[in-house]
């Protein structure tokens, strides 16, 4: 049975890509073929880097009065400092400097790794357009902060200079015996030493940060990248194609394969012919003797010699639920390889809507089964073949197409007439209309020993297949299995190829079907068989 979604296999699966691939590649080339477009289209950005240091104790202090990153947490410090550099001030710093009108790009920092050191990445249109900017932002962070950090100690300087001054209004107004003289002296020369610390500190400040590697001019350009672009649209068409070829295949309801068609119909599948175009109208059993095709049929033969052991299967009706699924391509080989075994066989036109056994085998179509009928004698008209080697077949064409056929096929006479026919051959294969559009099969299925079911692989339904089915069990039909039709390598449970060959040299199907082209069709004698 066909596996469901609760137990596919990665077999089924990759069955089903297979199936599907058409649609995976058009989406992997489509994402990849526009994504490639629009970028080659963009206009060409450069990225520039670069580095600098900020430093966690500020080495610019001879007196150890700089501020101690360490203290707290150093990582939340550098990130404090990473929006000071991506910040308005020092934007405005840079505009300033290079006497911008228009706001440049801006710089994108990132620590690296677990370092102190930060990556200062600016983009620009062209390549020395980056690298100049990103050098300048890191120099306007460097200038932004030096320049932060002297105002803090000119401010520390003014407030020192404030105390030793109110100090000193103090030791003024006391006598030079008092003793609090002394202690104000000693605070006031305290005072003056921070004083002259701070006034060296801020001469020497630098900021506590540094550069650590300039920005180069790029050489290639980070936007756009056609090659990098079209591998990721692939990779995303590639999951979007998949998506779309399970979709479609869980929607799509044709019948594809010899599991599909096993679920469907509940009955054994005899037979799983291959897409083999044939080389002439004649059945592929007589053009081309050792196709790979033939060998299916002759598989077919053998299982239904095998049911025959455990009931008659004398009388074999071939039908289909649609037209053109092949019913006739099927009876007709199946004719050919049976009467290959030695076996009299007839093969009787009953599809009496579109009648085509007689264009197979190149014999009038007129007498036929409507003759048989109304009570012509079989050996007037049946038409015996010689088919090779002393192989015979008898042909009962359809004969001339009445406007009632669905009543004539229903009455009694036709039951009759197939007994008398199965009593004088030992195979009598009946072509018959397809189900749905008519009910002649319907009315045939009652006087026969076995009905074959043929279904078109990729063209006939599940629902169409499960309707002829259920017509053809309200009357009882005898039907003994399946044969899929025009099936793909991949339609099949358990092949080996189609490509095997029994000759030598040339692969045996093609050799057999070119030397075969030039044989003349079999001669139509209207006898009945010995």
């Amino acid at each position: 049975m066909s596996p469901t979604a609760d137990h596919m296999t990665l077999h089924d699966y990759l069955a089903i890509v297979r199936r599907r691939s058409w649609v995976v590649l058009l989406s992997v080339a489509i994402a990849s073929g526009m994504a490639s477009v629009l970028s080659i289209a963009q206009t060409p950005v450069y990225e520039a880097e670069a580095q600098l240091l900020v430093q966690t104790r500020s080495s610019d202090s001879l007196f150890g009065s700089g501020l101690d990153l360490r203290s707290g947490d150093a990582g939340r410090a550098v990130q404090t400092e990473i929006q000071v550099l991506e910040g308005e001030r020092v934007q405005a710093r840079l505009m300033s400097t290079l006497d911008l009108v228009e706001r440049p790009p801006s710089v994108s920092a990132t620590v690296v790794g677990s370092t102190d050191v930060i990556s200062a990445k600016v983009r620009g249109a062209t390549p020395d357009v980056a690298a100049s900017l990103a050098n300048q932002y890191v120099q306007a962070y460097i200038d932004e902060r030096r320049e932060q950090s002297v105002e803090d100690l000119l401010a520390g300087t003014a407030q020192v200079q404030f105390k030793i001054s109110e100090l000193q209004t103090q030791i003024d107004a006391l006598a030079d015996d008092d003793p609090q003289r002394t202690t104000l002296l000693a605070q006031q020369a305290t005072f003056g030493q921070t004083l002259n610390q701070l006034q060296v500190d801020a001469a020497l400040k630098t900021g506590g940060a540094s550069v650590v590697k300039s920005a180069t001019v790029p050489r290639d350009p980070v936007v756009p990248t056609p090659l990098r672009t079209a591998v990721v649209a692939g990779i995303v068409g590639l999951l979007l194609g998949l998506a779309a070829a399970f979709a479609i295949d869980y929607f799509d309801d044709s019948v594809r394969t010899e599991e599909d068609l096993e679920s469907v119909a509940g009955r054994p599948v005899l037979a799983v012919v291959p897409i083999d175009p044939p080389i002439d109208h004649r059945p592929v059993s007589l053009s081309a003797p050792s196709d790979f095709a033939v060998e299916i049929y002759r598989g077919l033969r053998t299982n239904i010699q095998f049911l025959g052991l455990d009931r008659p299967t004398r009388v074999i009706q071939v039908t289909s639920s649609l037209p053109g699924e092949g019913k006739t391509t099927t009876a007709t080989n199946l004719a050919v390889v049976l009467a290959q075994t030695g076996r009299t066989v007839l093969i009787v036109d009953a599809d009496l809507r579109r009648p085509r056994v007689h264009e197979v085998f190149s014999v009038p179509q007129s007498p036929g089964v409507i003759d048989l009928l109304v009570g012509e004698p079989v050996d007037l008209v049946a038409a015996g073949l010689d088919l090779e080697d002393g192989v015979e077949l008898s042909v009962a064409a359809s004969g001339t197409v009445p406007g009632n056929p669905g009543e004539l096929l229903s009455s009694g006479r036709t039951r009759d007439l197939l007994r008398e026919l199965a009593d004088r051959y030992d195979y009598v294969i009946v072509d018959s209309a397809p189900v749905l559009p008519v009910a002649d099969s319907l009315a045939l299925a009652g006087s026969v020993d076995a009905v074959l079911f043929v279904t078109q692989a990729k063209r006939a339904t599940k629902r169409s297949v499960a309707e002829a089915l259920e017509r053809l069990d309200r009357v009882q039909a005898p039907i003994v299995g399946m044969v899929l039709n025009q099936a793909t390598a991949a339609d099949r449970v358990g092949t080996y190829g189609y490509g095997y060959g029994y000759g030598d040299g040339e692969s045996g199907p093609r050799k057999a079907r070119a030397a075969a082209s030039s044989e003349p069709a079999p001669a139509a004698d209207n006898r009945p068989p010995s």
